[in-house]
């Protein structure tokens, strides 16, 4: 099976496709790229302007709207890389808040809990451990696209 495939059978439910990889967008400017051969400067047909000439990239490719750079490419690498480091501590800080609250729960009521009680609690710890699976399905699967 192809990653893009797999990623995309995969999204957890809760927390839709924005926060995953953007493989389809990585995966066209890699299909570009690899499709392109390295340019160079072409000295037969040099011109002298006296107009501001056209932005390029480090390699002296003139660079517009459709061109795609290596550049770029990292670029985007680096954008979803930030995005799934920033919704993965995002959602591990919501989760050790939620166990805090749970351990805090239990040292004040230990003395006085009924069987209803624990029940509660267990449940609410077993909800955070699901949600901790969640989210480590979700980091390897982000992991494996880079």
């Amino acid at each position: 099976m192809k990653y893009g495939q797999h990623l995309k059978e995969n999204i957890a439910a809760e927390y839709g496709p924005q926060p995953y990889l953007n493989y389809q967008h990585l995966d066209g400017i890699i299909r570009i790229l690899s499709g392109k051969s390295l340019s160079s400067a072409d000295m037969d047909s040099r011109q002298i302007s006296l107009t501001t000439p056209a932005p390029t990239n480090t390699k002296g490719v003139v660079l517009d709207s459709t061109t795609i750079t290596e550049e770029a490419f990292i670029s985007s690498i680096d954008s979803e890389l930030t995005k799934v480091e920033h919704f993965t501590l995002r959602k591990v800080t919501e989760l050790r808040n939620i166990l805090h609250d749970i351990e805090k729960k239990i040292k004040e009521e230990t003395s006085h809990m009924d069987e209803e009680s624990t029940d509660g609690l267990q449940r609410l710890a077993d909800d955070v451990a699901i949600k901790f699976l969640t989210l480590e399905k979700y980091v390897n699967i982000n992991f494996m696209g880079f």
